[in-house]
């Protein structure tokens, strides 16, 4: 697995710097390893208290829209299939709507954070698996990278 020396903290970090500047409020971050983000579970829970939930990395509000990254320092294309399970099924659609509980969100996007310079192609011939894709730069510059209009009004 290729990697860049840009951690996933960085692109975490400069991800939550750029929504904050553009009015979004943070409503869970996680940090990697940290286990400092809100775990969201399945609606149909197992034997087992944690098993398929997921945490995601920065889930933001802005108005009535709804951001959930998935971030990476690298390609993951498992990171793509997850976050393309969670815009197509209603499999958290529970853990979700209490996350959100006390914000009115008509709009919700699924996305992934990479750094932009090292991981840009591999990550856009996958973007149909996501809403939206973010690029990181060396120098924390954050920036849309899925020409969508519709996508692109949304997050800006």
């Amino acid at each position: 697995m290729e990697r860049c020396l840009m951690t996933e903290e960085f692109v975490t970090k400069s991800i939550v710097s750029y929504l904050i500047e553009h009015g979004w409020e943070i409503i869970s971050f996680d940090f990697p390893q940290s286990g400092t983000g809100i775990m969201i579970h399945p609606n149909e829970s197992s034997n087992y208290k944690n098993r398929e939930s997921i945490i995601p990395d920065i889930v933001a509000v802005k108005e009535d829209r709804c951001l959930f990254f998935e971030n990476k320092d690298h390609f993951s294309m498992s990171d793509f299939l997850k976050i393309n399970s969670l815009r197509t099924s209603d499999k958290y659609s529970n853990g979700i709507s209490r996350l959100l509980e006390g914000h009115t969100v008509s709009l919700i996007l699924y996305g992934v954070g990479i750094p932009t310079e090292k991981f840009r192609g591999r990550a856009i011939k996958n973007a149909s698996l996501v809403d939206f894709l973010v690029g990181v730069k060396q120098d924390g510059n954050v920036s849309l990278l899925i020409n969508n209009s519709a996508c692109e009004e949304a997050i800006l």
